[in-house]
């Protein structure tokens, strides 16, 4: 039997992107290093969005991301290996790939499905079979795999791909990659004669393999993301999932929550300094400040912030008398 969630008021602001890109030359702003300095720090835990949302949920490490993303697409759960292929964006940079995600595309859900189609035929003399289940995201299924060692497409985004192509059976993975450029570049250039221009998926990364780890005792009682691999550990651990809502407002005090914002992710992914201390400052009015009061009033028992790296910052009733100057 499962252990039941916690009963105890508490909110969980999970911000990838929190604390910028290595070597980011930007500062946060002022208003989150105001309210950061304000708040209890505790260990962070695994680095990277995928290992600390699983860390949050108490999953295993080795748990199939795209299992559970699949779980989180609506699929009924299965036993089955399950790898993401997304369609990505090679762009050459001198003498680096660099990897533009499934996110940039603009891909329609008929052109999604000729070319997943074409990519499984890489795949089909292994008995593989592909799931286009959103055009930007595809599932691949294979009954044998080879072993394969594989980096999120969170943190590839934006990078070099040599320093992340996959291992594990490394030369047979790295056959399919070049197989599947080959199958797609062909679908692409009869529309345009020519080379895979920007936006379209011109390769595919493969990420999160494994199976579906079994149910766990819940986390959080109340999960609310836009991201299917958060939406799928919710649903494996017993909690509630739910889209993003319109602002605070629509936050229930009275439950243990977890709130997934991404805004800062792709400007960091992308380095666009602009945009990521844009959202952080929005951050901090619509979400934080909010929130912080329903601490102050004892509404909440708890805050907590975390980003895919670095420390928790944690907000209680306690630790708020240590602190008298108002906001501002």
């Amino acid at each position: 039997m499962m252990t039941p969630a916690p009963e105890a008021p508490a909110v969980t602001l999970y911000v990838p992107g929190l604390y910028g890109g290595k070597g980011w030359p930007k500062p946060p702003p002022a208003a989150l290093t105001h309210i950061l300095a304000r708040t209890h720090r505790a260990p962070g835990g695994s680095e990277g969005y995928a290992s600390r949302a699983l860390a949050l949920f108490d999953l295993p490490p080795s748990a199939g991301l795209a299992g559970l993303a699949r779980l989180g697409e609506g699929c009924v759960r299965d036993d089955r290996w399950w790898v993401r292929c997304d369609p990505v964006h090679l762009a050459v940079d001198g003498d680096r790939l660099l990897l533009l995600d499934n996110d940039t595309l603009t891909l329609e859900a008929h052109e999604a499905q000729r070319l997943s189609t074409r990519v499984a035929s890489v795949f089909a003399v292994d008995g593989g079979t592909i799931e286009a289940l959103a055009p930007t995201r595809w599932y691949l299924s294979l009954p044998n795999p080879e072993p394969l060692h594989a980096t999120a497409i969170t943190e590839v985004a934006g990078r070099n791909i040599h320093d992340y192509l996959p291992a594990g059976h490394a030369r047979y993975w790295r056959t399919r990659l070049n197989e599947a450029q080959m199958v797609l570049h062909e679908a692409l250039s009869a529309g345009h004669g020519g080379e895979a221009v920007r936006g379209e998926a011109n390769s595919i990364w493969l990420w999160g393999p494994g199976h579906m780890p079994p149910p766990a005792k819940p986390a959080f009682t109340h999960v609310l993301t836009d991201d299917v691999l958060i939406r799928g550990m919710a649903q494996v651990t017993g909690a509630d999932g739910t889209g993003l809502p319109a602002g605070v407002s629509c936050v229930d005090y009275t439950r243990s929550t977890l709130i997934v914002l991404r805004g800062a992710q792709g400007a960091v992914q992308y380095g666009d300094t602009e945009a990521w201390t844009a959202f952080l400052e929005a951050f901090v009015t619509a979400w934080w400040k909010p929130l912080a009061a329903a601490v102050r009033d004892r509404r909440l028992a708890r805050l907590s912030l975390i980003g895919d790296g670095g420390p928790r910052h944690i907000l209680e009733p306690g630790w708020w008398r240590a602190f008298t100057r108002r906001w501002r």
